[in-house]
C-alpha cells in the first residue's frame, strides 16, 4: 500500500509541477547504481542472517564463500529548481524478499534568504543519524560493514513520515534544526533486544522479514521467528528532533532524539509494538582535505509487553559508540573502527536474558581502479559475550573474525 502510493504521487508531482517539461527525470544522470561483488570468509558462530546469535553476517566454517553481497539502483529525478526526489531498489539475495525498496522521498529545497534556508521531505526514509552511509543508496563507501549504531539504523529505524529543516547562518555559525513525525516502525527494537547488536552492510526494505535467533521459552510462543522492521500496528506518530552545529573550524556535532511513542501491547501476527527511544550524539573532524574522524555514541531503552509482577515482558537499556578514523592516500582510503555495544535486560532474567557486551575492531582498505570501480579488503574481530546463546548449547561468550574483500561497481 506505501508503496503503490508512493509511485502515484511521484508521477502526479511530475505531471502537475510548473517547468516540469524542463524538468530532468529520467535523464541518465538521474539513475545510479551500485554492483557488489563479495568474497568472505568467518571463524566462529553462526551468524544472524542463518538464525543464529552471531555479530556479523557471515556465518564460522564455511569456508571462502563468493556471493553478489548487492545490487542497487537510485533514482534521483528533478522536476524544477526546488522540487526533487530519491527512491532506491536494493537487491539483497541473502533476505527475504531479496528485491525491495529502500528509500522512497519527495524533497522541497526552499531558495536561501535572509533568515536562512528551509528544506523539507516526506515519504520513506532514514532519519539522519549514520555519519558513515554517504555513497549510493545508503551504503558506506569505505568500508563493507558499518558500525554497531548504524548497522542497526538500516536493520530497524527506516520510517515513513515528513520531515523539516531549517538551516540559518549566526555569524561564522551554521546552525540547522530538524523535527519529524513519522509512523511504520513501531517493531524497532526487536531485533536488537533478541539478537543484541551486529556490524554489517545490510539495509531492510519496505517488505523484509529479518530472521530472530532461538527464543527463550517465555518468549518462543509470544514472538514470531522473524521480524518485520517496517510495520504500523498502534496508529501513533512517533517523532524525532535533530540540531546540527557548524563552526568556523572544520568540524560539525549533531544530536538526535528519537522516539517512535509505541504502544507496547498492540500485536498482529505475533508482531509486537515496542516502545523505543534514544539519544544519538554525533561528530565529525577534517584536520585536512585527506584526513576524517568520525565518532557517534548512543543510548536508549525498548520495552514491550504486559506488567507482570515481575516487571515488564522486556525492559532494555542499550548503549554503543564508535570511533572511526579514515585517510586518503592517492588513489587509497585506509579506514579504522573501533566499536563498543551493550545491552542491560531490566526485568523478567530468568526466563528471558538479553544481557550482552562486546567491542569490535574493524580495518578496511579501498582502492580506487577506475572511475566507476573500486576493491575493499576489510577484517573485522568481533568479542562478545551474550548469556542467551546457551539456548542453542553455545558458550555465552564468543569471538569471530571476518575477512573479506568486495568488488564495487559504479554507475
Amino acid at each position: 500500500m506505501v508503496r503503490s502510493w508512493l509511485a502515484r504521487t511521484l508521477v502526479l508531482v511530475a505531471c502537475a509541477l510548473p517547468g516540469a517539461a524542463r524538468a530532468q527525470v529520467l535523464a541518465p544522470e538521474t539513475l545510479h547504481g551500485l554492483v557488489d561483488l563479495r568474497l568472505s570468509a568467518a571463524s566462529g558462530e553462526r551468524g544472524w542472517l542463518d538464525g543464529g546469535f552471531g555479530k556479523t553476517q557471515v556465518s564460522g566454517g564455511h569456508g571462502l564463500e563468493a556471493e553478489l553481497a548487492e545490487a542497487s539502483l537510485e533514482w534521483r529525478p528533478r522536476f524544477n529548481f526546488a522540487v526533487s526526489a530519491v527512491v532506491t531498489a536494493h537487491l539483497q539475495p541473502r533476505l527475504d524478499p531479496e528485491v525491495d525498496l529502500g528509500e522512497a522521498f519527495l524533497q522541497v529545497r526552499g531558495p536561501p534568504g535572509p533568515a536562512g534556508r528551509l528544506s523539507a521531505r516526506a515519504g520513506l526514509f532514514y532519519p539522519p543519524v549514520s555519519l558513515e552511509h554517504d555513497g549510493v543508496a545508503w551504503t558506506t563507501p569505505d568500508m563493507l560493514s558499518a558500525s554497531a549504531i548504524n548497522s542497526w539504523i538500516g536493520e530497524e529505524v527506516k520510517v515513513a513520515g515528513v520531515e523539516a529543516t531549517a538551516t540559518r547562518m549566526l555569524g561564522e555559525h551554521e546552525v540547522s534544526a530538524t523535527a519529524a513525525v513519522f509512523g511504520w516502525n513501531d517493531t524497532s527494537g526487536t531485533l536488537l533486544s533478541f539478537r543484541g547488536w551486529a556490524l554489517h552492510g545490510v539495509k531492510a526494505g519496505s517488505a523484509t522479514s529479518l530472521p530472530l535467533p532461538p527464543l527463550s521459552g517465555f518468549m518462543r510462543n509470544r514472538q514470531a521467528r522473524v521480524s518485520d522492521p517496517f510495520y504500523e500496528l498502534d496508529r501513533r506518530a512517533g517523532y524525532y528532533g535533530r540540531v546540527e552545529w557548524r563552526p568556523p573550524a572544520p568540524v560539525a556535532l549533531n544530536a538526535l532524539y528519537y522516539d517512535n511513542a509505541g504502544d507496547r501491547r498492540a500485536v498482529e501476527a505475533r508482531q509486537w509494538a515496542w516502545e523505543t527511544r534514544f539519544l544519538n550524539l554525533g561528530a565529525r573532524w577534517e584536520p585536512d582535505e585527506r584526513t576524517r574522524v568520525l565518532a557517534q555514541a548512543m543510548n536508549g531503552e525498548t520495552l514491550m509487553g504486559f506488567r507482570t509482577p515481575y516487571g515488564l515482558w522486556l525492559d532494555m537499556g542499550f548503549s554503543s559508540a564508535y570511533l572511526l578514523a579514515q585517510r586518503d592516500v592517492g588513489e587509497h582510503t585506509l579506514s579504522a573502527r573501533l566499536d563498543w555495544f551493550e545491552t542491560r535486560d531490566r526485568t523478567f532474567q530468568a526466563a528471558d536474558n538479553n544481557y550482552e557486551d562486546g567491542w569490535a575492531l574493524t580495518g578496511a582498505w579501498r582502492q580506487r581502479l577506475t572511475p566507476h570501480a573500486d576493491v575493499l579488503v576489510e577484517a573485522m574481530h568481533v568479542a562478545s559475550s551474550r548469556p542467551s546463546r546457551t539456548l542453542t548449547g553455545e558458550a555465552a561468550e564468543q569471538d569471530q573474525t571476518v575477512l573479506q574483500t568486495a568488488l564495487r561497481l559504479r554507475f
